[in-house]
């Protein structure tokens, strides 16, 4: 029997139909196993589109634009506490706590609101495009602020606009991160919340020296300056690496189709809702308190500075012990402080809550991020995923202040709202708990 070689058969298809010719000097008319004509090539070599390095020049250069952008998010945030008894003693005097503090809830809200749309838009390719608006807008609202009288014009250009800027830069550059990193994903994420903490520390200080020497509205026009040049270097330094994702929605609901996602999202929220009282409302507890508002205003930078190591020491130690379980030990810290905080009334031991609580609450910024990234198989869908998060919790955030305000209200005390936070604290940590026996089961391991 007559062997038929590979090229015997080439021939046979040539001579059926001549438009399939091969050239015989080819191996096969198959491509090769390792052709990789399709696939993005450096210095000749393939490259995987999802490859993270993990490291490098371009990856930490994110990292200090990334730092810079977040110190305006919730730097300029956690320093809301100084506005409001600013506002409660001068321009809005004849206004509520309450009401007062819906400028600061708003805000707050539309930070995590707007990453629906922020988050899918950076997967979709448009991050440097999200960081140069929302910086102009940042800009333009403090410019706006600085001239506001009426409480409607505080509410538009620092509650709505503000927070509508801060949204379109937050969650964009916390989701770039993960274009550079994987296996140090949870450290730089404790380095982005960090640069909550450093503004959170510098900028109640710096206000409350701008608004004695140059006064009010010209302490808000220097903020503004500051703000536009950290925007300008997180939009410099930061770099995108995954392809853009097409197709995607800006709000995607199949992502609650994760049990352990979905339960970790509405422990968060819980979370949220109560987390944020000594920071919206420590001001005016010292103030209240028989502390003077020089040194209540440095109360706001001292919680700040313990959540510096509050969000950067559980990143660390959450590379051995995992994210997830790294967020709900410190949120139960974190409720049991808030169960005692009216038990603090003298100076010293104000000064010392805010520092404590400081510590065991600044996990919730950065381990919840690394949390969830974790919990996604997709790093694509990393921003989507953030952008689905800050969503869902930013309504707990929005009704936050005024409920605590409100409770504030009825008698002038604050036990009230220790007992509501602490206890929508604890709720939340037991869905996060359900979250964690669910992806325990999944990983077979006990870090996560």
């Amino acid at each position: 029997m007559t062997e038929v070689t590979e090229k015997d058969l080439i021939t046979a298809v040539e001579e059926v139909n001549p438009q399939c010719r091969i050239n015989a000097s080819t191996e096969s008319p198959k491509m090769k196993d390792n052709d990789t004509r399709d696939i993005p090539k450096v210095d000749g070599r393939p490259t995987d589109p999802f490859e993270v390095p993990d490291g490098g020049t371009k990856a930490w250069l994110c990292v200090f634009g990334a730092f810079m952008i977040s110190i305006t998010c919730y730097g300029v945030a956690n320093t809301f506490g100084v506005f409001e008894e600013y506002y409660s003693a001068n321009q809005l005097s004849n206004e509520s706590l309450n009401k007062i503090s819906w400028i600061g809830s708003l805000q707050l809200c539309l930070i995590l609101l707007v990453g629906c749309v922020s988050g899918p838009l950076c997967d979709a390719g448009y991050f440097k495009h999200l960081i140069a608006s929302g910086g102009l807008l940042f800009f333009f609202c403090l410019m706006m602020t600085s001239i506001s009288t009426e409480y409607y014009q505080y509410l538009l250009s620092q509650g709505i606009g503000v927070g509508l800027a801060q949204g379109l830069l937050f969650t964009p550059g916390m989701a770039v991160l993960a274009h550079h990193f994987e296996r140090h994903r949870t450290l730089v994420f404790g380095i982005f919340a960090a640069g909550a903490s450093i503004g959170g520390v510098i900028l109640p200080i710096a206000l409350q020296r701008l608004f004695d020497k140059v006064g009010f509205a010209w302490g808000v026009r220097i903020l503004a300056f500051i703000v536009l040049a950290c925007v300008g270097t997180g939009f410099i330094c930061c770099t995108t690496r995954f392809p853009p994702r097409k197709g995607g929605r800006v709000l995607d609901i199949r992502v609650f189709k994760t049990p352990s996602y979905t339960l970790l999202v509405l422990g968060a929220g819980f979370v949220g809702l109560g987390l944020y009282a000594p920071v919206n409302f420590g001001v005016v507890y010292a103030t209240d308190h028989g502390m003077s508002q020089q040194l209540a205003f440095y109360s706001v930078a001292i919680l700040n500075a313990g959540s510096l190591f509050g969000r950067i020491l559980p990143n660390v130690l959450a590379t051995m012990f995992g994210p997830l379980n790294l967020l709900i030990g410190s949120c139960t810290a974190s409720s049991v402080s808030l169960y005692v905080w009216f038990t603090a009334t003298r100076n010293a031991g104000m000064l010392a809550f805010e520092a404590i609580y400081g510590i065991t609450s600044g996990a919730y910024v950065s381990c919840l991020p690394a949390a969830t990234a974790s919990l996604t198989r997709n790093p694509n869908e990393t921003g989507l995923r953030l952008g689905m998060m800050f969503f869902s919790t930013s309504f707990f955030w929005l009704v936050s202040s005024p409920i605590q305000g409100a409770l504030i209200g009825i008698d002038g005390s604050y036990w009230s709202i220790c007992v509501l936070s602490g206890s929508t604290v604890i709720l939340g940590v037991f869905f996060m708990l359900l979250s964690r026996f669910l992806v325990r089961k999944e990983k077979a391991t006990w870090k996560v």
